[in-house]
């Protein structure tokens, strides 16, 4: 799974990378948990997200508190996120990710990343609306089982999508479904990572501080 990530990338690189601008308000972030705004990419513009997808048939927002992975799997035909999967894909950009292991009695955190350098993960997203009528757009990350190195740390990783990929990710029209199907099975690059502060287990901390290895 995927329940922590960051992204410190500046704005000017992202507008660079995808050729659309973070909203004003975006500021990097070194502990990105669920259910706290995420910025995505969809149709073509940046969004931030609530990140625990809500079904749009959902009774009440908390549904969505446990629903920020989909199984890469499952995706499509699970009743909670198959719609999402067909007509509303996103782009999540991050600099890494953060894992835990069970050492000596305690949960690690670990670090994951690429060289530090900016890359995607596949996100499905939805609209959801209250009883006043208030509506809610939220997102959730794809997982798939882990590869290479990341065996040895965890079960499962996000689905990264290459930057070449990016435009047939987020294409949503019927006769691409087999596309996107295949880029859920492409081969991830190989993540590396390092031990990090537990402080990173508590979501209310923030801070550069965080992804700084042990010593």
């Amino acid at each position: 799974m995927c329940g922590r990530f960051f992204l410190d990338t500046d704005p000017r690189d992202i507008m660079e990378h995808y050729n659309a601008p973070p909203p004003d308000i975006f500021a990097p972030r070194y502990n990105i948990a669920p259910t706290t705004p995420v910025l995505a990419l969809s149709d073509g513009k940046f969004d931030l997200y609530r990140w625990g997808l809500i079904p749009s048939w959902a009774k009440d927002v908390t549904m969505g508190n446990r629903m920020f992975n989909a199984r890469a799997e499952t995706v499509a035909e699970k009743p909670s996120f198959r719609a999402a999967y067909k007509r509303r894909r996103c782009l999540v950009p991050a600099n890494g990710f953060y894992e835990w292991q069970l050492e000596n009695g305690r949960k690690q955190p670990y670090c994951c990343h690429i060289d530090h350098q900016l890359f995607s993960m596949a996100g499905i997203w939805e609209h959801w609306q209250d009883a006043e009528g208030n509506e809610i757009q939220s997102c959730a990350l794809l997982t798939t089982e882990a590869r290479g190195a990341m065996q040895e740390l965890h079960q499962r990783m996000p689905v990264y999508i290459a930057p070449q990929d990016y435009a047939a990710w987020l294409d949503c029209s019927a006769d691409k479904t087999d596309e996107a199907d295949r880029l859920l099975l492409e081969t991830a690059p190989d993540y590396q990572f390092y031990a990090v502060s537990t402080a990173v287990s508590n979501s209310r901390n923030e801070g550069a501080d965080l992804i700084k290895p042990l010593e």
